[in-house]
């Protein structure tokens, strides 16, 4: 069975920054294993290699760890046409990838991260003239890649300068759907890949006190935002979308970057696993105090060795992908029960 709610909130910037300081104080916890490789020299910072489910190649001069989860969820709910409460009849369906690289030297290191999320949703619906027709829209639609370099300082290698990119953009055309004259839904086109879509290129220090988390202050950021469909300015009729004017394709901003990770396995077995990530981006200069902000967070509780309880959530805060006076928070989330492949 799977579940899906669309949810609408706002939070405060006080309480998300509560939120961030308690993740903070919950990492301080965490105890890195060093190990010395005496060939090089070479320090690694170990995580249960024994059990780790993913890859590892090492030699004397780097540590390679790369891994890769698919996942799919899907489920039908069906209901007979005289059902007196009343119902839809739907299939929901969902799937994703995440997947990582990294490369770990003596005073550098290389990590690499690529997440791809689809979902979608076909339902019965009834028109003006009581006839019953399908029609699917999607639910979840996102490709987010972060890549870094770092070179470790030597005087304390939990400290390292980086530089950073990370991109965002969704991967199928996105409709926003009204009701003709007879009262079907119709999509209109509202984005699609590309359009819009994000990169943010950041130079900064990141401190690094094990493998399960870290925190990143980018202090030269450039954020650069895409729409490279210069059709949906005349779909939309509107001059302006995500601060992108129409005809000049991108747009660009200056500002600092912060990113925070947390990656946790507890539970018997490490049956639970726990991934967090904020990405925020505040502009040098603006006409008003903001933070642009994305959140990922995603819980698997495992039943087997391939069937699982999961939760994913994506939440957006950017007042430039919304009309003046809606709520800037974007979210996302899915809840459901299935089925999850380690390469």
């Amino acid at each position: 069975m799977n579940i899906r709610l669309s949810l609408t909130m706002r939070v405060s910037e006080q309480a998300f920054m509560r939120c961030l300081l308690v993740i903070c104080l919950y990492s301080s916890h965490f105890r890195p294993v060093q190990a010395k490789d005496g060939r090089d020299g070479l320090i690694s910072v170990q995580s249960n290699p024994v059990k780790s489910p993913y890859h590892r190649d090492s030699n004397s001069r780097r540590i390679l760890t790369y891994g890769a989860d698919f996942g799919a969820n899907f489920s039908v709910a069906q209901a007979s046409p005289n059902w007196s409460s009343g119902a839809s009849n739907n299939y929901n369906g969902n799937g994703f990838l995440s997947s990582f690289a990294q490369i770990k030297r003596r005073h550098t290191s290389f990590d690499n991260v690529f997440k791809i999320n689809v979902g979608g949703i076909r339902s019965r619906q009834i028109d003006n003239s009581q006839i019953r027709y399908y029609i699917t829209k999607k639910n979840l639609d996102n490709i987010f890649l972060d890549s870094k370099f770092g070179h470790v300082f030597p005087q304390n290698n939990q400290l390292s300068a980086y530089g950073g990119l990370n991109f965002q953009t969704q991967l199928l055309n996105g409709y926003k759907y009204v009701r003709n004259n007879q009262g079907r839904e119709v999509g209109m086109l509202n984005s699609s890949f590309l359009s819009q879509g994000v990169t943010q290129l950041a130079i900064g220090l990141e401190f690094k006190p094990s493998t399960q988390f870290f925190v990143r202050m980018g202090y030269f950021t450039l954020k650069q935002t895409y729409v490279l469909n210069q059709d949906l300015y005349e779909i939309r009729n509107e001059d302006v979308i995500a601060r992108v004017a129409k005809g000049a394709y991108i747009n660009n901003q200056l500002g600092v970057q912060t990113q925070l990770g947390l990656v946790k396995e507890f539970g018997p077995s490490n049956m639970y696993k726990m991934k967090f990530n904020y990405l925020g981006f505040a502009p040098y200069y603006a006409t008003e105090a903001v933070l642009d902000s994305r959140i990922d967070f995603n819980f698997v509780a495992k039943l087997s060795k391939y069937i699982n309880i999961n939760y994913t959530l994506i939440s957006i805060f950017d007042k430039d992908l919304v009309k003046p006076g809606a709520s800037a928070w974007q979210n996302s989330w899915v809840f459901g029960l299935g089925y999850l492949y380690q390469l």
